[in-house]
């Protein structure tokens, strides 16, 4: 947890963590949307020494380096009050739709593809089970 006096750093920002921030498109900082931690810039084995996060922006489109996933300075970050499981249903079916379809550089969202796994089983198991007549 971040105090006032601390500066944002990679460790603040596991994977799958969501967050704010705005996407750069030919050099331009576009307004701030929805996105999701992949993980540290390198890959986990950097965690401790990588200065970036990469992000995917779900709401642009499946993972695409570049495009949708973009490598953020920890202070370009917002994290947002939700999570995986408790996220809006119809915005979580979209990004877990739109996973396969895209691609990560370097394999880099191997550990968000098992987070992603892991909330839809969460999602299931906390849903009521159906009535039968």
């Amino acid at each position: 947890m971040l105090t006032t006096d601390q500066a944002a750093t990679v460790q603040d920002f596991p994977t799958a963590t969501l967050v704010c921030a705005g996407p750069w498109f030919r050099g331009h900082q576009l307004d701030t949307r929805p996105a999701i931690v992949v993980g540290p810039f390198g890959g986990p084995e950097f965690a401790d020494t990588a200065e970036m996060v990469v992000v995917w922006f779900h709401t642009i489109g499946a993972p695409k380096p570049g495009d949708s996933v973009q490598a953020m300075f920890p202070h370009e970050l917002t994290p947002l009050d939700d999570t995986l499981t408790t996220m809006d249903q119809a915005t979580f079916c979209d990004l877990a739709a739109s996973l396969p379809f895209g691609r990560f550089a370097y394999d880099d969202g191997r550990d968000l593809i098992a987070a992603v796994n892991r909330a839809v089983r969460e999602r299931i198991e906390a849903a009521p089970a159906a009535r039968r007549s």
